[in-house]
């Protein structure tokens, strides 16, 4: 049995640049995972919530031991050593090409590239953060909401729970385009 903590929202920063002119050439890549030391606090709280949810009654039977970080790994500073040997991404890149209108936008709205034609970005490039979940059904999302606009395609209506449709009161709408 294995339990994973991850913290959702870092504020660390890596990074990703080029390492030379050559395309086939391997990217540099630095993850700085725990640049901020509140990131370094969260990580070290999950691993104790995850090695205190192992510890119930009801997972008694399944459990035979502990084997990583192991019954050695203590102290905070022993967490946080096993964390840099045995830390991982969880694959969820987000918010390369920023959205908006500012100096440092890519994107518009509208997904467009700004200063090029012919070229948008419909996935989760443009995220601001990663969000609370799996990045595939926002990411998803994004890229059905470009399709529907390169194709003109006007925005879905507004859905309304059961409990909408059984109240005749007036409430207000947002309607996200």
């Amino acid at each position: 049995m294995t339990l994973n903590s991850a913290y959702l929202h870092p504020r660390s920063r890596g990074t990703v640049r080029l390492s030379s002119a050559d395309p086939s050439a391997a990217p540099l890549i630095d993850p700085n995972y725990w640049e901020d030391p509140h990131d370094r606090k969260m990580s070290i709280e999950g691993l104790k919530i995850a090695r205190e949810i192992m510890q119930q009654a009801a997972l008694e039977p399944f459990v035979m031991a502990e084997r990583l970080p192991g019954p050695k790994a203590v102290t905070d500073e022993d967490l946080f050593i096993y964390g840099c040997a045995n830390a991982k991404t969880d694959h969820h890149p987000v918010g390369t090409c920023k959205m908006g209108f500012d100096s440092m936008a890519v994107v518009g709205l509208d997904l467009k590239v700004h200063g090029l034609e012919g070229l948008r970005v419909c996935d989760s490039s443009v995220m601001p953060r990663v969000p609370s979940c799996n990045t595939n059904a926002p990411t998803i999302m994004v890229g059905e909401k470009g399709s529907d606009i390169i194709r003109n395609r006007a925005p879905l209506p507004p859905a309304l729970f059961e409990h909408e449709r059984n109240d005749a009161r007036p409430r207000a709408r947002t309607n996200i385009q």
